[in-house]
């Protein structure tokens, strides 16, 4: 391989990558969802991915990482024709030769070329700290993001598990009484006790998954922009002392460093891709989580049975309410109860238990729309425990003390009671697991407050890599002219111009 393909192989590489990043963010332009998914598959013979955000789907993801082939591509080739010049030049031994004309033109701009060094050095160590700047910023807004995740997880996780206890002891409540209604509530227990052990799994195989991609982006990026530094500052060495072989050890290093900047800014475009898609998925979310794979992560209830659910639990509890006020009622005609408890009788004429679903839907459940002075169910079975008989209690003295009620119909109405009184108490949490208030709401905030920061980010990142890639390919080019115009030269230290022939004459005598 001759100089001049050489440098036309390298003249190629660096139109080649001015101009495929183009083509690549020209897709950030597109509107909408299906054109934005349309990117080439490699696991499906390079067809267009045809699906939409699914982090469980492998297709997805190999679509997704497709988007950075520019730096990939860029990359490879690097690597490939590092390999085969490091090659030709270990194993040849004809040795690289300029041609005179080449050589003059060389000659005569040791200035121009030195400061042009200069230049894109100073040029690829202020880079690097925009890089390592935009490393940190888009490790934090990342991780920022994930927290913010896993917290909405968590409080899902920690409703669900709340909301099953409760269940779980009504269903023992009402088993004796009630085998439908138990019925009922043990598949609705079942069906949470699922979503949460989807959450639990998401978390636990992919929460590591997450945290280990995070810490090898931060690491690889700090590493390899560190290192670029470093091989920088040594290269001010060979450039001021003019030693040959240390040129060419600089070339070898920032070699396979443009090599890893390209790697990385293939990278930094798919994770930029990916951040679209997230906060996209986020959106989508936030306008209907039914329709959504999201799902997957942050289960809701299903609405058809969720809403019906809420629908019969509603409906049972008042129903009993309205059961027991017209008992009550009938008990206070026919005992007189009105002369011998203040709290029967300062009793609401709309009941003397609350009901909380009167005047409104059944399943649109305000826990404020009960009238002042009403009995909470859950403290009817305190004021029903003074007229209550026990079966080890003489009948004789129950009727002097005016207890009338029987001990089995006291524990019924008990476990009716407190049932109810339960599932009050948890139909706000039932609601939202239906409707996903949790997760829509955090999801919304992170639509709104840190999706656009955290894009920002991820583009500055891969815009930072783009540009040091392009400036280190510039670099090495330079460095490979600079060690070919030194040459066979002789230089005095921290001199830019060789000595010429006299002043080397005159330095050996």
């Amino acid at each position: 391989m001759t100089k001049s393909r050489i440098i036309g192989v390298l003249s190629l590489l660096l139109l080649t990558a001015v101009i495929s990043p183009r083509l690549a963010v020209s897709g950030l332009s597109d509107g909408g969802d299906q054109e934005r998914f349309k990117r080439r598959d490699p696991l499906n013979s390079f067809r267009y991915y045809e699906g939409g955000f699914d982090v469980g789907d492998k297709h997805y993801w190999a679509a997704t990482a497709f988007t950075g082939i520019h730096g990939y591509a860029v990359a490879g080739v690097l690597i490939i024709g590092g390999v085969c010049f490091g090659l030709y030049v270990a194993f040849s031994d004809k040795r690289i030769r300029v041609s005179s004309t080449r050589r003059r033109y060389l000659d005569r701009y040791y200035l121009p070329l030195f400061l042009l060094l200069l230049l894109f050095m100073f040029l690829s160590m202020a880079t690097t700290g925009i890089v390592i700047a935009a490393n940190q910023s888009s490790k934090n807004k990342t991780e920022e993001m994930k927290e913010t995740i896993d917290k909405a997880g968590d409080d899902v996780e920690r409703n669900i598990r709340t909301v099953i206890t409760s269940l779980t002891k009504i269903q023992y409540l009402l088993l004796p009484y009630d085998q439908k209604t138990t019925h009922l509530l043990n598949v609705t227990s079942h069906r949470l006790g699922k979503g949460s052990r989807l959450i639990q799994s998401f978390v636990h195989h992919n929460g590591r998954s997450i945290d280990l991609a995070i810490k090898f982006s931060y690491v690889s990026h700090l590493v390899i922009a560190s290192t670029n530094l470093f091989v920088l500052l040594l290269a001010f060495a060979p450039l001021l002392l003019h030693w040959h072989p240390g040129f060419i050890m600089v070339i070898f290093l920032c070699w396979i460093l443009t090599t890893l900047c390209w790697a990385l800014t293939g990278f930094d475009f798919f994770l930029h891709t990916f951040t679209e898609d997230v906060c996209s998925a986020f959106k989508g979310f936030v306008q209907n989580p039914q329709d959504s794979s999201l799902t997957n992560v942050f289960s809701c209830m299903d609405p058809l049975h969720s809403d019906k659910t809420l629908f019969e639990v509603s409906l049972m509890i008042h129903n009993f309410i309205t059961e027991l006020n017209s008992k009550v009622a009938d008990s206070m005609r026919s005992y007189a109860l009105t002369d011998r408890s203040n709290t029967v009788s300062s009793a609401p004429e709309s009941g003397l238990i609350c009901d909380p679903f009167v005047g409104q839907q059944i399943n649109s459940f305000t826990p404020q729309s009960c009238s002042n002075g009403a009995i909470p169910i859950g403290e009817f079975p305190n004021i029903l425990s003074k007229f209550t008989c026990h079966d080890k209690d003489p009948p004789e003295t129950c009727k002097i003390t005016g207890k009338f009620i029987p001990e089995a119909a006291y524990l019924k109405v008990y476990a009716y009671s407190n049932s109810a009184q339960g599932m009050l108490d948890i139909l706000p949490s039932l609601q939202n697991l239906t409707e996903c208030l949790v997760v829509k709401d955090t999801l919304s905030s992170i639509v709104s407050n840190q999706c656009k920061p955290f894009r920002a980010s991820m583009y500055r990142l891969w815009a930072s890599m783009l540009a040091l890639s392009l400036i280190m390919k510039v670099l090495v080019l330079l460095f490979l002219a600079k060690a070919l115009q030194e040459k066979g030269k002789s230089f005095s230290w921290f001199s830019i111009n060789p000595i010429s022939s006299a002043e080397r004459r005159q330095v050996n005598i």
